[in-house]
């Protein structure tokens, strides 16, 4: 759940690994508590769109991504978000979990 007190960031599209890295990765793995949302453009006006975020517990940092357009839907936003963490991470640019040891 949301604290209400959480630290609020915004990043642009162009910083979402270095925004990731820094507010939901520690020690080389990613919180597994970490949440994926989405959060009105405008809030109060769910007409305007959405756009993706997350929610760290552990730190309690809410950091929404800003791109060009607002996503129509909060599940679009949060399935772009989780496919670009995805490529992130296949790409080794940040870590999603933690490596199983062969």
């Amino acid at each position: 759940m949301i604290q209400h007190d959480a630290t609020t960031f915004e990043y642009p599209v162009r910083q979402l690994a270095a925004a990731w890295l820094t507010h939901a990765q520690r020690h080389g793995v990613s919180d597994p508590d970490t949440q994926l949302i989405a959060r009105e453009a405008i809030t109060g006006n769910p007409q305007a769109g959405y756009r993706p975020a997350w929610f760290s517990p552990m730190s309690g940092e809410l950091v929404t991504i800003l791109a060009c357009e607002p996503h129509l839907t909060q599940q679009d936003a949060i399935a772009w978000l989780a496919g670009m963490l995805g490529c992130l991470h296949d790409n080794g640019n940040i870590c999603l979990y933690l490596e199983e040891s062969a």
